[in-house]
């Protein structure tokens, strides 16, 4: 069973969501928050595996928070939840470390397979969220076909011991491969990684 923090501050989302999750999403809901300090003085004690994290909180910007609370609990997987349906939103959130972008008309099997996704390691964006990004006007990054073909088992979800046992390639090969795809795209992370890739329609 996964354990799951929600923070937003509208309650009757809060607690709507909250029913739907513990009912039909094979996780549940350990605490709930409506604010970014409350999220933060909680988290150490109930220790959720997925946080999720609304944009706009009365004392702050939930995506701004993200690297903070990371900082608290490394292992933590973040899906953002809100109405915000705008490409720059998304790009930051991953870029600050989201593991995954879902908007609040998401029906119940997609919240599901969001918690799943994430909590197994994996980026979750939300199929409108991946065409907004599709749709974004920017030249695609030069990519040799090797790149092209890490990328996409990135995008996959393989670490970078399952890139070199599946490409028969050495682990350093892959690590430089990786680190020059982040300098190609602009990304400091996986997430933010594949965000782009899906946005350049790499993958």
């Amino acid at each position: 069973m996964i354990s799951v923090m929600i923070a937003d501050d509208h309650v009757l989302v809060a607690e709507g969501l909250a029913k739907l999750i513990n009912e039909s999403c094979d996780a549940q809901v350990v605490a709930m928050a409506s604010t970014l300090s409350e999220t933060a003085e909680m988290l150490p004690q109930v220790k959720p595996q997925v946080l999720l994290l609304d944009v706009a909180l009365p004392d702050g910007d939930g995506i701004d928070a993200i690297q903070q609370l990371r900082v608290q609990q490394p292992d933590l997987r973040i899906i953002v939840l809100t109405m915000f349906a705008e490409a720059s939103v998304i790009h930051r959130a991953m870029q600050n470390g989201a593991n995954g972008y879902l908007f609040k008309s998401a029906g119940v099997e997609e919240v599901r397979n969001a918690i799943l996704t994430v909590e197994a390691g994996e980026t979750y964006l939300s199929a409108e969220a991946q065409q907004m990004l599709s749709h974004e006007k920017q030249t695609p990054a030069n990519l040799t076909m090797r790149e092209r073909e890490i990328l996409g088992l990135i995008a996959e979800g393989c670490t970078m011991k399952d890139i070199a046992d599946r490409l028969c390639l050495g682990f350093e090969t892959v690590h430089s491969y990786t680190k020059n795809l982040r300098q190609k795209l602009g990304c400091n992370n996986t997430a933010s990684l594949v965000c782009k890739a899906i946005k350049q329609h790499l993958i």
